[in-house]
Parts: C-alpha cells; structure tokens; sequence
C-alpha cells in the first residue's frame, strides 16, 4: 500500500485549503465522444463511502484504481484489496478535515505544498498529456526530416594528413619516406616541417582534417584540390599512402596519408528510430511552447507583481549558510574551480 499512500498525499493537502463542498459533483468519467450512458453516469454518482458532508463516489474511486499500473490494478480485483485501500481512503478523508479543523490548511509550508502539487498537476494535464509523441502525425515528422535532411543523409568524409611540395621530385622523394615511416605519424609530421610549402595544412602538422570527395571541408577544416581529394579516396585502409605525387591546380605536387574515414550516412524518414527521435524533438518543442503560453495567459488574468527594490529586506543570517564564502557583486558567476 506504500505507492498508493503516496499518492494519496496530494489529495490529503488539497483537502486542506479546500473546504468541504456539500453537493459536490463527481469527477466526470472518462467518456466516448457521445458521452457516458445515463445509467453509466447514475453508477459512477453513488456514493460508496462518505465522510461528514463529502461522499467519495463510485466514479471518483474507481478511477483512483485505474490510474495504477497494471500489476497493481490486478490486485485489487481482490474485494478484500479493494475494501482496504477504500478504508486508507477514508482515513486521508478524515485526516484532512480534522487538519482543516486545527487551522493547518492556514500553515504556510501546507500551502507551499498545495500550490507545488497543483502546478504538477497542471503541468502534467495540460502540457505533458496533451503533447505527446502520439499527437505528432506523421506528415510533420517528414517536414522536419526534410528540413534536416543534413542530419540523417551525410556522403562518406575522409581525413588526411597532406604534404604539398614545389615540385614533383620532391614529392615523390616523400612518398618513398613516408612509406618507410610504416604508419609513425610523428615521422610523418616532421616530414610535412621538413617538405610542406602550404602554410594553411603546414600550420596543423599536416592534418587537414574531414572533407568530401570532392575536397570540400567540414566545419572548420581545411579545403583540399579535388584531385588530392579523389587521389585519398581510393586508398583502402588508414595510414595508406597516395602511391605517387598527385598534380595540383596551382602547380604543386600533394602526397597524402589516410588518417580517418567517416561512412556515408544514409537514414530514411520510414525508419522507426528516426521518426522516434524527430517525435522526441517537436514534443520537446511543442511542450515548452504550450507551457510558455499557459504562463502568459495566467500573467494577462492575473498581472503579478514583483518588486524587485525590496528584495533587499530579506534577511539571511551567514551563520546559517555553511561554510560558504560571502557573496561577493564583484566576482564572476562561475569562478574557475579547476
């Protein structure tokens, strides 16, 4: 009975600031767009218990239960099971109203708490059941693909480190050191010191990082000729060598190793995680942008106040703050701690 004890707090503190309401309506229940049947509607309104002037109806009860999971529902197909958690029911009943009495629904930690659980509760109805993953059709889900399409389809990049001589001997003198270097990057890299006239990859030991078969680059990488590009990407493994200096558009001579390759990605809009992971994007988005509008629309009705040049009347004794240094207006928001 522990998860159902939790639960039953919420509803013991609202019961709180909430005076008894003789006559009060049940909870409506969940119904088919034709709404419930008159005899469904009679059954769900009796009372099964009541407590002074509050009844706790059928309807209200019985979704109390199905609102657990599965495994726990199924216990209470027990009479016994059933009949005791409507006696803990009665009990929070009977617990709220005797706070109510003593005047703790006036208690400021009580009403903290009330107005906490309600702002849950109204997050959870009105933004979290409201946009869910389901509610996004599929139409929408393809409009953000194609919007994104650089996401999910990327051609196959390579990375490689280049040495660009002045002339062909030179570069074909390279290509025979670093064969003989077998993969030592470092040799390598004092051999682009050594040979290298572009200042651009020289500048990176060599590394002009991810680009496409065509030589474009990614992100901030370098640019490479088309042909040195083409020359990298008909090497079959990393650290292979281009097997002989390959002529550039500014009549230089390239060798290059192969230093990371970065396979094409191609996923469709008909994939299952795709469509999962654009769903989980636009909930995200159409949750923040409901909860933005639930909040503007409570500033315009009710217009709160906040008075800012007051704030500074609110005490704070430091012996109470640990052993925390004292605020200083003049220090950095978040100081280096490294």
């Amino acid at each position: 009975m522990r998860t159902h004890r939790a639960r039953l707090l919420p509803l013991l503190l609202a019961g709180l600031l909430s005076p008894a309401a003789p006559g009060a309506q049940p909870r409506p229940a969940p119904a088919t767009d034709a709404g419930p049947s008159p005899a469904e509607a009679a059954r769900r309104a009796q009372a099964v218990a009541r407590v002074g002037d509050q009844a706790i109806t059928v309807g209200e009860f019985e979704d109390m239960l199905n609102e657990a999971p599965g495994p726990v529902r199924q216990r209470y197909l027990n009479p016994t099971e059933r009949r005791a958690y409507l006696e803990h029911l009665v009990t929070t009943y009977l617990l709220a109203a005797e706070a109510r009495r003593q005047g703790l629904d006036r208690n400021p930690e009580v009403s903290a708490s009330v107005r906490r659980i309600l702002s849950q509760r109204l997050e959870q109805r009105a933004v979290l059941e409201a946009v869910t993953p389901e509610s996004v059709p599929q139409s929408e889900v393809a409009a953000y693909y194609q919007a994104h399409l650089a996401d999910y389809q990327q051609p196959e990049f390579r990375r490689a480190t280049v040495i660009i001589t002045a002339d062909r001997e030179t570069a074909a003198r390279v290509v025979t050191d670093v064969r003989a270097a077998r993969g030592d990057l470092r040799r390598v890299r004092e051999l682009v010191r050594q040979h290298s006239v572009d200042e651009p990859s020289k500048a990176h030991e060599g590394d002009v990082f991810y680009f496409q078969r065509s030589g474009a680059p990614t992100g901030d990488g370098q640019a490479l000729d088309a042909a040195l590009a083409s020359a990298v990407f008909g090497l079959a493994r990393e650290m292979d060598v281009t097997p002989q200096p390959v002529a550039l558009a500014n009549n230089r001579f390239g060798v290059a190793v192969l230093t990371g390759t970065r396979p094409a990605l191609r996923r469709e809009v008909t994939d299952p995680g795709v469509v999962a992971t654009i769903r989980g994007f636009l909930v995200r988005d159409r949750r923040a942008q409901r909860t933005a509008a639930l909040l503007q629309q409570a500033r315009d009705r009710l217009h709160p106040e906040v008075h800012e040049d007051r704030l500074g009347l609110i005490n704070l004794p430091p012996g109470e703050l640990g052993n925390l240094p004292p605020f200083d207006p003049h220090s950095t928001a978040h100081p280096n701690t490294h």
